[in-house]
Parts: structure tokens; sequence; C-alpha cells
């Protein structure tokens, strides 16, 4: 048997753009990744979706250049739902109401979160939301509610949609 009748092994890791963008597979799965530099230097990975190789490299080419295009308009490398913004919202509003040990308004906004603003706003991206769909909100909260929010609800929902937009700007999600 000759050398060149052996298969040849695939590369562990493909490097790309310079080597800002690295494709790769796991071990344990059919799907590539890709991890890419980031402007501030720093490096962050996602899946490609692909198990071929000349796709999955042309998806990694895509998702590099969405990120560089997004992080030079001054958005995050990538976009986030509100409703996986709400979970990170609420499990750090839960931790806070596990440390007081008390019922409190923390209590009232995890529940608007839950109840209001992740089945109304759900897969939309935070940054697209418009003052139109706010106000369309409004009103389909109370509809939901069947009667006119007090003041008091009101402002409970402020408070809980102001701690929504401080975790996507803690989080890096939204500048």
């Amino acid at each position: 048997m000759t050398l060149t009748a052996l298969p040849a092994a695939p590369p562990q890791s493909i490097h790309l753009r310079d080597g800002e963008l690295v494709l790769y597979r796991r071990s344990r799965s059919l799907l590539y990744q890709c991890r890419y530099r980031l402007a501030d230097g720093s490096w962050t990975r996602q899946s490609t979706g692909k198990a071929a190789l000349e796709h999955a490299i042309a998806r990694a080419c895509d998702i590099y250049d969405e990120a560089r295009y997004r992080q030079r308009l001054g958005l995050a490398h990538r976009t986030h739902s509100v409703a996986q913004i709400a979970a990170v919202c609420c499990a750090a509003l839960r931790q806070q109401i596990d440390a007081k040990g008390k019922k409190s308004a923390l209590n009232d906004y995890v529940s608007i979160i839950e109840r209001y603003f992740v089945p109304y706003f759900g897969d939309s991206q935070l940054e697209t939301l418009s003052h139109t769909d706010v106000r369309e909100f409004e009103l389909w909260r109370d509809r939901q509610m069947t009667r006119k929010p007090k003041t008091s609800t009101l402002n409970n929902f402020t408070s809980a949609w102001s701690r929504v937009i401080a975790t996507a700007v803690e989080q890096g999600y939204i500048s």
C-alpha cells in the first residue's frame, strides 16, 4: 500500500480571515463551530449549523462579517431576543430575592416580565423595538388585564422594563 492511497485526515481547524476566524469540528458533533476575534481582542464562538465543510466556511464568514458590521454600528456582536434577555434578568432578580429572603417588589417584576413581556415580545430583538411596538404592547396588556391598570401597576411595569434594559446594557447586548 502506498502513502498516496491512504485517506487524508481532515484538518483539526481551518484559519480564515488572517487568523481572525477559526473553523473547527468538535469530536462529539457533526456540525462545524467557529470562533472569531472581536474588536476588543476577545474571542467568541458560535455554531455554523452546517455539517458540510464548504457550507460551514461560507456560514462562518457570514457570521464573522455580521459581527464586525454590528460592532462598527455600536451594537452587540450577536443579537439577543427579549426572551433571552428576560431570562438573564429574571435569574438575577431571583438571586436578589433569595438574598433578601422576603417578599418584595422584585417578585412583582419577575411576574410582570414572565407574564407580559416574554409572551408579547418573545423573539423580538430589543434593539429593533419602536415606539409603536411599545404602544401596541400597552393596548395588549390592558386587554389581558381586562381593566385599566392603576398608577402603581404602571410604575411596576416601568420598573420591570427598566430592569430588562439595564440587564441588556450590563451584559453588552445593547449599548
